[in-house]
């Protein structure tokens, strides 16, 4: 389907919830490294599992009595609101942070822009101003690039209630300071990045460029790829795919079958 998408000039924008029962800060750290090698996305955002108000997360950890931050401005999906059954906060927030860290690596970034410009279709321009988009936000603003723009406005007298505005001399000096720093930091890695954009544009081996994400499917994937077999829940999903499979060709599948694959 990603390759489908790919070959018609599509750009990938995927989303990946952190904190699912099983997720520990290893298995998040193997799965983001397995879809950077085995799956063709051009873009990876982050949310922590988050029991929004009005969810049945939310009415069944309420019921429950089960502890969530009463400040209802961190429900946004990027900050931490409840606990987690394997982690601990601090393992939680390290990881959300370190997956943004694993996927926009400058070697990845590069192994994207390569995959891009590989394709007839591809728009390896359009793919790194979207990378920068969300790399700039998470790398020198701190906040989730969905709630970030080229430059942070501030002013000076928006203040939460009981909060003191502060002085002309602190505010504004700050404010510029911190404005020309990011600014600086945007253009260093505009540049890094821009000449990566350059070289896969112009390599020697630029519409051959292959590997394991982008190449054709091939009929032993389900057995080599790692997606199916050192995933959660990989091997559930190859289970249910064989299954269903046998199901349109006409065949039939066992009791045992099913009920292994509806356990899963």
């Amino acid at each position: 389907m990603l390759q489908k998408w790919r070959d018609h000039g599509a750009i990938t924008y995927a989303g990946y919830i952190l904190g699912f029962p099983a997720d520990t800060k290893e298995s998040i750290t193997r799965d983001i490294e397995i879809i950077k090698r085995e799956l063709p996305i051009d873009i990876l955002e982050f949310f922590f599992l988050t029991p929004l108000p009005g969810s049945e997360d939310h009415k069944v950890l309420l019921e429950k009595s089960i502890w969530m931050d009463p400040d209802m401005n961190k429900y946004d999906l990027n900050h931490r609101v409840s606990h987690h059954s394997k982690m601990s906060d601090k393992e939680w927030e390290d990881a959300y942070r370190a997956a943004w860290s694993a996927f926009y690596t400058p070697e990845h970034v590069h192994t994207i822009l390569r995959r891009s410009a590989a394709c007839k279709l591809g728009r390896p321009g359009t793919t790194l101003s979207t990378i920068l988009w969300f790399y700039l936000m998470i790398l020198f603003e701190g906040v989730h690039p969905l709630e970030g723009g080229a430059f942070r406005l501030k002013f000076r007298r928006d203040r939460r209630v009981g909060m003191k505005i502060e002085s002309l001399l602190i505010f504004y000096p700050r404010y510029g300071w911190e404005t020309v720093r990011k600014a600086w930091g945007y253009w260093r890695v505009y540049r890094q990045l821009s000449a990566m954009l350059k070289q896969a544009e112009t390599a020697a081996d630029r519409w051959i460029y292959s590997d394991i994400a982008i190449a054709p499917p091939q009929a032993t994937e389900f057995e080599d790829l790692s997606l199916y077999h050192e995933t959660t829940g990989g091997e559930a999903a190859l289970a249910r795919k064989r299954r269903d499979d046998v199901i349109r060709a006409g065949g039939s599948v066992s009791e045992e079958a099913s009920a292994a694959v509806a356990a899963e």
